[in-house]
């Protein structure tokens, strides 16, 4: 098995709870342990940070580019804070 999803990217659930889809960004993949791929993810609007299944996303409209480097601001930022002691 592979991941679909890179870190950075920003995905949507697959299957929302509301009308309004939250965005999310890939902070990490995890290891390979389940019966499918599953990924760190942090929502960009809110900071709040989960762990999903592969399947619970798909990738973010490609329709707005400003999103993917929003993603990676948020990826970038989340890297950072992971490293301070």
């Amino acid at each position: 098995m592979i991941h679909k999803f890179e870190v950075g990217q920003a995905v949507v659930p697959a299957c929302p709870l509301r009308p309004s889809r939250n965005i999310y960004v890939i902070v990490k993949q995890l290891p390979l342990t389940s019966y499918e791929p599953q990924y760190w993810v942090q929502g960009m609007s809110n900071g709040v940070d989960c762990i999903v299944c592969e399947s619970q996303i798909e990738a973010a409209d490609d329709h707005q580019p400003s999103l993917w480097f929003t993603a990676l601001e948020v990826s970038q930022t989340r890297a950072q804070s992971s490293r301070l002691p």
